[in-house]
């Protein structure tokens, strides 16, 4: 893969996008809306996010059986649409352009006045969000995408000028490596999309090259609390600065203070005292994605007295710790994390706060589940009680001998007492039959599992209601 240096929409006056109810598509068609192009598109089945699209002024078809794009001269299509699917064959026989949703969003980001690109194995949306917040509070009019609905707005997207444009950057499939951003934060670094990469030396080399195209002076944003990804960032030669816990992060917190929704700590620049902050998104997690927000927009000149009031304003996005019900008794939040280090974080932060945990875990992809069960073992240690059901493939076929059991085992071995794996069509007989009286219930996977926690929510309010 390579930048994409075209201005790829610059020319085109409509544009039709394959699988438009996608959060990254339907994001993507909001904001080629704003800059005034004709946007229509099709998906599969109706959905919230499509009706949404169509309130907004953006044509949906539903079905994807034949091949009709009208005038559109600009064809869109996501990684999930596969290369044999019945539209995106069709547009290419018609000769119209096509490109992919990764090509034409770097194509935005790389054509700003100044642009963030924000990537890494964990933290990337929250941290996206934070950046997006806190310029659209100081009345920069910013374009920003990211990849869950932003609380504070509900949605994924703000629609701006072109002046500053903020972008999550999805490296699961190499696609980074079309952006050259003036800005870019790293959050972390982990082994992860191996099923993509291949190996450890294969994606951080996909890094490699990424780092090569970020603007020249620019800078590079990391998580200073990671050797490798300390290396590799030192090694590119590109202007830098780190942030996170230890004393020689260039922007590090200190005094850490955690409540149960929000936090506060002391920040300090350079090993200098600069200013106490407070979050009200819960978690060191979360402090670590505010100092990586802190990082760049100090960079950028702006008042860090207006920074850190528009942090403490930040509500988060979607399916991260989000509340969906709350009694006298207990707490249900439902949660996007899917990976054994973001499992760990989000479960340290609700024991931290006091909670009797509950979780209710779906993992992600067979590829994933199998390549580590092993990390998942110490995942749930924060956990009071570990419910397990099934994988959730995303289009993978399993290769055989992949199940749940897999994650079961490994966090057995770890001698947890209260660990169990219910079938998913089990799993809300299985809590009605099993309330809990006190603490929080946490549904947590990058599947189905958040409309099980719907489901969930609309059966406990029928039975209150009753």
């Amino acid at each position: 893969m390579k930048v994409i240096d075209q201005d790829l929409i610059q020319d085109s006056r409509e544009a039709y996008l394959i699988g438009i109810g996608g959060s990254g598509m339907s994001g993507l068609a909001r904001i080629l809306k704003h800059l005034g192009l004709a946007v229509s598109g099709s998906d599969t089945k109706e959905t919230r996010v499509t009706q949404a699209l169509r309130q907004s002024g953006i044509p949906v078809f539903i079905g994807q059986t034949s091949v009709d794009f009208g005038n559109a001269d600009l064809i869109i299509y996501s990684s999930a649409i596969h290369k044999d699917h019945i539209e995106l064959k069709g547009a290419r026989a018609l000769g119209r352009k096509v490109h992919h949703r990764a090509e034409v969003l770097a194509s935005l980001l790389n054509h700003a006045g100044t642009s963030i690109g924000v990537l890494g194995t964990h933290g990337k949306t929250t941290t996206t969000a934070m950046v997006s917040h806190v310029l659209s509070q100081l009345g920069v009019n910013p374009t920003c995408f990211v990849g869950s609905d932003m609380l504070n707005y509900d949605t994924n997207i703000v629609a701006g000028s072109k002046d500053y444009m903020v972008c999550e950057v999805d490296e699961s499939d190499s696609s980074h490596e079309f952006y050259a951003p003036h800005y870019s934060i790293i959050t972390n670094l982990e082994p992860e999309h191996l099923d993509h990469y291949s190996s450890w030396e294969n994606l951080t080399q996909s890094f490699r090259r990424f780092l090569e195209q970020v603007h020249d002076p620019g800078l590079v944003s990391y998580w200073g609390d990671d050797p490798a990804l300390n290396s590799l960032v030192r090694e590119s030669g590109r202007p830098f600065v780190n942030f996170g816990f230890s004393e020689d992060c260039v922007y590090a917190a200190r005094n850490i203070r955690l409540h149960a929704f929000g936090s506060e700590f002391d920040l300090y620049e350079s090993g200098l005292f600069s200013m106490a902050m407070k979050l009200s998104v819960p978690g060191r997690h979360n402090i670590a994605n505010a100092l990586a927000t802190l990082s760049i927009l100090l960079h950028l000149g702006f008042d860090l007295e207006s920074v850190r009031e528009a942090l403490a304003t930040f509500k988060g996005t979607r399916r991260r710790m989000e509340l969906k019900c709350q009694t006298p008794e207990f707490l249900v939040l439902d949660d996007y994390a899917h990976h054994p280090t973001e499992v760990k974080a989000v479960l340290r932060a609700l024991r931290e706060a006091g909670k009797y945990i509950r979780v209710i875990f779906q993992p992600h992809r067979f590829s994933r589940t199998k390549n580590l069960c092993v990390d998942f073992a110490h995942a749930f240690d924060d956990a009071h009680e570990v419910v397990l059901t099934d994988i959730y493939g995303a289009g993978e076929a399993n290769p055989g001998g992949v199940s749940v059991e897999l994650i079961y085992d490994e966090v057995i071995k770890t001698g947890h007492k209260h660990a169990s794996v219910v079938h998913k069509e089990q799993i809300i007989p299985y809590l009605m039959k099993h309330p809990l009286r006190d603490g929080v219930m946490i549904f947590m996977g990058a599947g189905d599992i958040g409309e099980i926690a719907n489901e969930y929510v609309r059966n406990i309010r029928a039975g209150a209601a009753a």
